[in-house]
């Protein structure tokens, strides 16, 4: 088969069909998507789903069983780690523990041979990036988390490679330092043109930097989308679940055709135009889903949504309002100076702030009944 060229309009990444079993257990099933060249992709899933072993694939790490890996257009099959031209970041970070940040940076530099000058040059051009001149001359015992990172993320990007694949390299941070450094990746994937494809179970961190994620879940890839289109317009109701917190709403409901109206929990609603569409001749009984977001406080005399409120979850600026009849419950996101003249078991009246994100869900199968096509999808 003829290569195809590696030009600069080339993907940095496509995957087609990864397959790969462990041990008779299925892995990643039929996997494929595409990264784009200077773009940020998410592979999202919980632990289990394939993430790293996609990126054990893509570096050359692991072999499949079936499938093609394509590196800015080439076909990498047979190709030893060390001739991929790609970069991975562990969440272990694996710094050498006797050398210094700047010895940790410069370490590729110093395999492949390149002058005392330039390697000189680069760490210190590194290190200002980063912001970690200061830790230059430490050891990494001496570090904070957030700067150990910050040094493996140094030793990786100092190599200027095609693609970089980073594996959950922030979990073992504290919060405030993932959010931190998450930002940091984006800014430095930005600015600096890089390929990144990073792997994480944390739908937060995949909504706030990515470009495009993808959904992976039990081996298989269920959604590709850009961040805002998945919270909006997942596949399926495991999608929703795992995109957004407080979780999704979920009532069983039923559609009235004749009326044009939503029978969920107990409550008439009138059905949203894209439901009423989605829903004409299809199953009777499925589910609604709303985002607490959502919903909003109302008149309990002239609200559509009327239960008790069950519980009251504080949250700094906001609160979780938890609000149930005798069928169903929903929670809900308010001001927390909105929580504060609540009582629990008094009636709260509720309304939809926007009716055309309601979704709705099979009850069976789990897809979604009102699924929004995209280009993508086209």
């Amino acid at each position: 088969m003829t290569m195809p060229l590696d030009h600069a309009d080339q993907p940095a990444l496509v995957v087609h069909h990864l397959t790969k079993r462990f041990r008779g257990a299925p892995a990643l099933d039929d996997v494929g998507f595409t990264v784009p060249r200077a773009s940020l992709t998410v592979i999202l899933g919980h632990a289990g789903a394939g993430k790293t072993t996609t990126l054990r694939i893509v570096a050359g790490l692991t072999q499949p069983d079936f499938g093609q890996v394509l590196l800015s257009g080439r076909d990498v099959a047979g190709r030893q780690p060390k001739d991929r031209d790609v970069a991975m970041i562990f969440d272990n970070l694996a710094l050498y523990p006797d050398k210094t940040g700047f010895e940790n940076i410069a370490s590729p530099l110093r395999v492949r041979g390149r002058p005392r000058a330039e390697i000189e040059e680069k760490v210190t051009a590194m290190a200002g990036v980063l912001r970690i001149g200061h830790t230059l001359k430490r050891l990494p015992a001496t570090m904070s988390g957030g700067e150990r990172q910050r040094i493996a993320l140094g030793r990786a990007l100092i190599r200027s490679p095609r693609l970089f694949l980073l594996d959950e390299p922030l979990s073992s941070l504290d919060a405030q330092l993932r959010i931190e450094l998450r930002a940091e990746l984006r800014r430095l994937q930005s600015e600096h043109g890089y390929s990144f494809l990073m792997a994480t179970p944390d739908f937060n961190e995949a909504l706030a930097i990515a470009d495009t994620v993808v959904m992976l879940r039990q081996g298989r890839v269920v959604q590709i989308a850009p961040p805002q289109e998945l919270y909006d317009h997942p596949v399926d109701r495991e999608t929703a679940l795992s995109v957004g917190a407080p979780l999704i709403n979920l009532v069983d409901a039923r559609f009235d055709p004749d009326a044009s109206r939503l029978l969920a929990g107990g409550w008439r609603l009138d059905a949203p135009e894209h439901l009423a569409r989605s829903l004409a001749g299809g199953p009777g009984a499925f589910e609604l889903g709303i985002r607490p977001e959502n919903l909003v406080l109302s008149d309990p005399g002239r609200a559509t949504i009327l239960g008790e409120l069950a519980d009251i979850e504080p949250l700094g600026l906001n609160s979780v309002l938890t609000v149930k009849n005798g069928q169903a419950q929903v929670r809900l996101v308010v001001a927390s100076s909105q929580a504060r003249g609540l009582s629990l078991g008094e009636p709260i009246g509720l309304e939809i702030a926007n009716p055309s994100m309601v979704r709705a869900f099979d009850l069976e199968t789990g897809h979604s009944l009102t699924r929004q096509v995209s280009s993508r999808d086209a």
